[in-house]
């Protein structure tokens, strides 16, 4: 059985403490001056570091939804005016579930199923903010992890999970300066 076209990844972006060696400028004296001399040094700098999961199993449905609210103003000849209003974030539900064999329709290799399930649930208690990409539905939304429900499955030893997505939109707001 070949793998599916549509993959769906969970990027966590966050900083971190690396110890790199780093050029530095140190002052000397030399023949009685003082010269800038460049050396190399072993240093903790912090970097912007990724962390990505991709789903193994994929669900079988995937569907989106956002509204937008709408309000219908009357008229002084008994029409109605429609103006359109804010537009909701997206959200979507998936149901899959955490492998406990290594199958050979699996999206990645095999990972513990109960640690890829603390994973996401991590991110839930944190509220931490993920980078969702569906390339194949040309999707990127920064999102959090809404509801995060998983239970182990006897026969199979696959972990069951349902977790509800949510788009994460700073509000846009016009600001007037008052003279």
């Amino acid at each position: 059985m070949s793998k599916s076209p549509i993959d769906i990844y969970f990027e966590l972006h966050y900083t971190g403490t690396q110890t790199k060696r780093v050029k530095v400028a140190e002052k000397r004296k030399v023949n009685g001056r003082y010269v800038t001399v460049y050396v190399y040094k072993n240093k903790k700098v912090t970097v912007n570091k990724v962390m990505t999961k991709k789903i193994p199993i994929l669900p079988e449905s995937l569907p989106f939804s956002r509204s937008r609210s709408y309000e219908d103003v009357g008229t002084l000849e008994r029409r109605t005016h429609t103006r359109t209003g804010a537009l909701s974030s997206i959200s979507f539900p998936i149901q899959s579930y955490f492998p406990g064999h290594k199958y050979e329709f699996s999206q990645t290799g095999y990972e513990n199923p109960v640690t890829l399930a603390k994973w996401f649930e991590d991110r839930q208690e944190n509220e931490s903010r993920l980078l969702i990409k569906i390339p194949a539905m040309k999707r990127a939304i920064w999102g959090n992890i809404r509801s995060f429900e998983w239970g182990y499955e006897p026969g199979t030893h696959d972990i069951v999970y349902t977790m509800q997505i949510h788009q994460e939109r700073k509000p846009k707001v016009k600001t007037i300066t008052v003279k």
